[in-house]
């Protein structure tokens, strides 16, 4: 069977990708290449754009993954733009708009997207329910890590990865694992 390249430049997101796919039928590898980031309404658009392009461009099967962060009380800001609002606002500032907000609800959208040369992709996705925190906390993670509290726990994502006590939600690496099983030959 021919690899399937998980495009991302960063390789802890590959290792943690790595870890998270526990199916020895497939052999996954890096690749290191910079895609475009449409903007767009949602992380499964952005997902399925950029493995699009990264399946044409090198002429390889290949999986991109966008994640997002949605908050109620801003209409689902900042959503597929996080890594962008990232670097202007940082933590302090993100908290500092949340300042008075009575409704923290938020949810982080998990996208994957498979795709080969001259196809349309597959995507994937899961939700992640939570609310942002008063106060940063932790260390581990992103930025958004350390404000946000997973439903049902009391500790931010940041402190429960400090603690090893947290793990990402997968179902969309499931569904995309049933999806090539089913859809790919041996």
């Amino acid at each position: 069977m021919k690899p399937i390249y998980f495009v991302t430049q960063n390789n802890y997101k590959f290792q943690k990708f790595q870890e998270a796919i526990s199916e020895p039928a497939f052999q996954f590898r890096q690749l290191s290449i910079v895609t475009p980031e449409i903007q767009a309404e949602n992380n499964r658009l952005v997902a399925e754009h950029s493995a699009q392009w990264a399946a044409n461009g090198q002429g390889k099967s290949v999986i991109c993954e966008d994640v997002g962060l949605y908050i109620k009380a801003y209409g689902g800001f900042p959503g597929p733009f996080l890594s962008q609002v990232e670097k202007w606002l940082k933590t302090p500032g993100f908290l500092k708009l949340m300042e008075g907000e009575k409704d923290r609800s938020a949810y982080w959208e998990y996208a994957v997207a498979y795709c080969e040369p001259g196809k349309q992709p597959a995507s994937f996705y899961t939700i992640h329910t939570g609310n942002i925190a008063l106060e940063a906390r932790g260390v581990d993670g992103w930025y958004a890590d350390k404000i946000f509290i997973p439903d049902g726990k009391t500790k931010t994502i940041a402190q429960l990865l400090d603690e090893n006590e947290y793990r990402r939600n997968r179902d969309h690496y499931e569904k995309l694992i049933e999806y090539l099983q089913s859809n790919l030959d041996e």
